[in-house]
């Protein structure tokens, strides 16, 4: 048979006529033997082998309450994606999001009910044992002190345990490390009401974030990222303006690096400038303020800016500015929260800003009460304190505890809960408080169970299973309750029941049938809810008094803040979240400490350093990472680490930065972020493991930024950033070059004009998230390496987010632009004439190709990179067992049957998601129609997911496609161009509103 024919075409034959694994075997070609396939004997109604069902449901990685379509494969979830059809984040999801797929198939997660034994150790029990036993506990316990702790719970299941709870006598109370206690009480002293309005930011013209970190943590920053860059990105027109944003606070996070203006006040004291601000608005008549807010001027007299311009650390004349740009906009925005809100007078600054804000005319149009976002179900700092001391006190005879983990956000707690006689955990995860346990009743993971949640008032998101439990013994919380209180029915059940209240509302003469149908189609019921007009209440002048608090003595501050990806450290057991840098500081797998360069200069520490930060609450050892995003004597340091238990990626891992806060509640109820610290240089010095290149781009062009007023003047048919000539020999080798790909390309390629796949990267709409590198991660089975492996700079992302810095010398403001690099898919691509195998292919529709079972890893494809975004397997991380397996049982069902999963010496890099273009292709091919733009545009996960609508896909010869009118921007430019490799992908410059003056 060889001698007939090369091997070549025999397997050219037997993949078109089928049966070649049988033949392959039977020629002794195939390394390995032939294995029987078993199709469905009935197949499921709902499913098709090969094609993907999707279902709606709710994400709980937080309590925003996004809408989520899951991508399920051959009874699997494969991908998570943002619903459409939600008003909460309109189709876009984060990162934390995007990593539900590793907490639903995490391999540390607790298979089946535990219990407590005479050895004190947690073995196996079945689950008629133990909710016998629950039930058992809680009848004898009735009267003697009864609590469940639970998570935000703002729907159903929240119903369920105040219903039990008070039928045995218990009460239930929820607990959020960071519940924005000082939110809800702020809003009670301005205007009487703690309720938390809708922030509309994309109606604002003007946007002032007092600590607000609104894109990554605060209430609901999927949505409110979304609605900010509507708002302040720039779109040339007849109306060519875009709102400025001026953050104010002693770190620059990820929020702030979309600023153009960064105030860098000192800690604790922005509720003063936001009082200076109102009191020159107020004195100057600048505004249409309500008729109650003249009484607020002898008040805001004490506080003019030249008053508290030294205290606050910003001058006097920037205050006016400010407070003239402010009013001058008629649709300002200011918000408070984040560090400032967590302040020892977070309250106080959060009623200051209200005050900015009713004084501006805000309130009624980009303040909107009314659409109130669900936090009172948020629960506070003091009412676990109280329980903390009922605990020690030995006056809960049982805890149950349901999507919280207190024992690793509070000590305290965790002494106290030896003193509780008996002690239940719902956790599905082998988190701190589970650890301590009596009684283990693993929990369904939200992505197997019915339930739903009600983020803001007109929202009713439902949440339904997407897939069988993939651990078989684990329960349903509601299930296990209904059973412990002797009730009948399972909680699917109690749910519906609910809804029928929700349907006799809006059901719009539909039955129950129906309306349930439609409302699990669409992830839920949304309706509008009318805005309700506010007063100033009776203690908005009394909290003017407390709007800056001085600190105890010590060598610096500390800002103890919520990691975007890991947050109070929920997410710290997920390893994309692991590996995903900090939008900021880039660092990945450990904590770390921020510091000015002129403070680290005084304390003689360098990059790596591990310092002893001391409070009056605790210690922790912290590795010292020097960065101008922080005020001089200010140390800010992220929550999220320092875990004891919760999983193979968590425990063990860097310090835990709870220990730095004290135990009391503050006036809001809530707990303390900002501390003083004592400062002590260690002798042990750690490499920090990040990503970060140069933190200054040096004038290549990879970055290009544009004023407002030059952005405003460009006009069509040129490009602002021109390319620097290419020598003509090499322009013509090239070319050569290129010509001749396309003319080999074209050989195997389809009838009909060849599309140009390309990229539109919007900087002026790019925050920083990150969103794009895990939805990258998720899509196309990207392997995590872990922490050693990225000090070696060897991780594997496909799509990384480069941030550089401008500014910040001789007194100039600093500012931040943010990225996204990925495969450029060059037209003159200098990855494929080197490739000795021809690997590195150019495709008909100008893709830069990669065909991974035809390399042989010289990597000299990545040494020709001008973008370095070719990465190499250093091991098969898919080995199991392996030193860096990346999927351990179960999580490789999460696995994307659509991608190859490579092995070790092969290069690999981005295809714009060359599964989902053909995905697409082949759609309208079968339908016997062009493809349409409008389904290309967010085709690729990373363009998909992006909350912030930056990267756009789509047909570059296609006049009319998005894509194209974008790339002929005169904001439009290739990163390089000088080197003629002519990129597929166009950026567009970012544009920055004036520091110094109004937009």
């Amino acid at each position: 048979m060889t001698d007939a024919m090369n091997r070549r075409r025999f397997l050219k034959i037997l993949g078109v006529t089928g049966g070649g694994a049988a033949a392959l075997s039977g020629c002794g070609i195939g390394p390995e033997p032939t294995q029987r396939l078993l199709p469905y004997l009935v197949a499921p109604d709902d499913q098709i082998p090969g094609v993907a069902t999707w279902y709606a449901t709710t994400c709980r990685e937080c309590a925003a309450g996004c809408g989520l379509r899951a991508r399920v494969r051959e009874g699997r979830a494969v991908k998570l994606e943002g619903n459409p059809d939600s008003p909460v984040n309109r189709g876009r999801l984060c990162a934390r999001g995007q990593a539900g797929l590793q907490g639903l198939y995490n391999p540390d997660r607790i298979t089946g009910p535990r219990l407590r034994g005479a050895n004190g150790q947690l073995a196996e029990t079945t689950w008629d044992k133990a909710i016998q036993l629950l039930a058992q506990k809680v009848a004898d316990a009735k009267g003697k002190g009864i609590v469940f702790v639970t998570g935000h719970e703002t729907g159903a299941f929240g119903d369920l345990v105040d219903e039990w709870m008070r039928a045995v006598g218990g009460r239930r109370i929820a607990f959020e490390s960071f519940a924005l206690e000082a939110l809800r009480e702020g809003n009670r002293l301005a205007f009487g009401t703690a309720a938390v309005p809708h922030y509309d930011f994309a109606a604002a013209k003007y946007i002032v974030s007092f600590g607000a970190d609104f894109m990554e943590t605060w209430l609901s920053p999927v949505e409110f990222q979304n609605a900010f860059t509507r708002a302040h990105a720039f779109a040339a027109g007849a109306d060519s303006s875009m709102a400025k944003y001026v953050y104010v606070g002693p770190r620059l996070s990820l929020t702030g690096l979309s600023a153009d203006e960064w105030i860098a006040a000192a800690p604790g004291t922005e509720g003063l400038l936001a009082l200076a601000m109102a009191q020159v608005i107020v004195s100057r008549r600048l505004a249409r303020s309500p008729a109650d807010a003249t009484r607020l001027g002898p008040s805001l007299a004490a506080h003019a800016p030249d008053k508290v311009a030294a205290q606050i650390g910003v001058d006097a004349k920037t205050i006016e500015r400010l407070a003239r740009e402010f009013a001058a906009s008629g649709g300002g925005l200011a918000v408070a929260g984040g560090v400032a809100a967590q302040a020892a007078n977070g309250a106080e600054i959060v009623a200051a800003v209200n005050l900015l804000n009713y004084v501006a005319g805000a309130v009624g149009r980009t303040v909107q009460f009314g659409p109130d976002l669900a936090q009172d179900a948020a629960g506070s700092y003091r009412q676990l304190a109280a329980l903390r001391g009922d605990m020690a006190g030995g006056k809960v005879a049982v805890l149950l505890v349901h999507g919280a983990n207190p024992a690793h956000a509070d000590a305290a707690f965790a002494q106290a809960l030896g003193k509780v006689l008996f002690k239940v955990s719902f956790s599905s995860d082998p988190d701190e408080t589970a650890r301590a346990a009596d009684l283990v009743l693993p929990d369904l993971h939200p992505l197997e169970q019915w339930n739903d949640a009600r983020p803001r008032a007109g929202v009713y998101a439902l949440q339904q299973p997407v897939m069988a439990p993939v651990f078989p013994g684990t329960m349903r919380a509601g299930d296990a309750i209904l059973r412990a209180a002797g009730r009948t029915g399972t909680f699917k059940d109690y749910l519906q029941t609910a809804w029928r209240d929700v349907h006799r509302r809006h059901g719009g003469g539909k039955s129950f049938e129906e309306f349930w149908t439609a409302a699990l189609a669409h992830g839920g019921v949304y309706t509008e809810i009318a805005t309700r007009s506010v007063r100033l209440g009776p203690g908005a002048i009394a909290a003017m008094g407390e709007a800056a608090l001085p600190f105890a003595e010590g060598d610096a501050t500390a800002v103890v803040f919520p990691h975007p990806a890991l947050h109070d450290g929920r997410g710290a057991n997920k390893p994309w979240l692991q590996e995903l840098p900090d939008p900021v500081s880039k660092i990945t797998w450990h904590g770390w400490a921020e510091v000015h360069p002129e403070t680290a200069g005084k304390w003689g520490v360098v990059n790596g350093d591990v310092v002893l930060l001391k409070s009056e609450a605790g210690e922790v050892r912290a590795p010292v990472w020097i960065t101008p995003t922080v005020r001089p004597r200010v140390v800010a340091v992220p929550t999220g680490q320092g875990h004891v238990a919760y999983g193979r990626y968590a425990a063990g891992r860097s310090f835990n930065a709870f220990d730095l806060l004290p135990g009391e509640p503050n006036r809001a109820g809530g707990r303390t972020f900002v501390v003083a610290v004592k400062v002590t240089k260690t002798a042990e010095h750690v490499f920090l493991a990040t990503t970060e290149g140069n933190a200054r781009e040096h004038g290549h062009g990879i970055v290009n930024v544009l004023p407002l007023a030059q952005a405003q003047r460009l006009r069509p048919g040129k490009h602002v950033f021109e390319a620097e000539e290419t020598p003509a020999y090499a322009r013509g080798a090239e070319e050569g070059w290129a010509e001749a790909q396309r003319e080999m390309a074209a050989l195997g390629g389809y009838a009909g004009t060849h599309p140009r796949w390309a990229m539109a990267i919007d900087l002026s709409r790019c925050t920083g998230c990150s969103a794009c590198v895990t939805a990258c991660y998720a899509e196309n089975n990207l392997a995590t390496v872990g922490e050693e492996l990225v000090r070696r700079h060897r991780e594997m992302s496909w799509i990384r987010i480069e941030r550089y810095f401008t500014g910040g010398k001789d007194g100039e403001s600093l500012h931040a632009v943010t990225t996204p690099m990925l495969c450029q898919q060059c037209g003159n691509a200098p990855c494929e004439p080197v490739c000795p195998v021809f690997a590195a292919y150019h495709t008909p529709d100008g893709l830069n190709g990669q065909i991974y079972n035809r390399c042989i890893g010289t990597r000299y494809c990545s040494n020709n990179c001008p973008y370095k975004v070719r990465y190499f397997n250093w091991f098969n991380y898919a080995e199991p067992g392996g030193e860096f397996e990346a999927w351990p049982e179960p999580l490789q069902l999460l696995l994307n049957p659509d991608v190859t999963v490579r092995e070790k010496g092969v290069m690999e890099k981005c295809t714009f998601c060359v599964q989902r273009i053909r995905g697409k292709q082949n759609e309208a091919r079968l339908a016997d129609r062009r493809l349409d733009d409008a389904e290309l545009q967010f085709l690729p996960a990373c363009a998909q997911g992006c909350p912030s609508e930056a990267i756009v896909f789509g047909d570059l010869n296609d006049p009319r496609s998005r894509v194209r009118q974008l790339s002929d921007n005169p904001r439009g430019y290739h990163v390089l161009a000088g080197l003629n490799t002519r990129p597929a992908i166009a950026y567009l410059a970012k544009v920055t509103a004036p520091s110094g003056g109004a937009a």
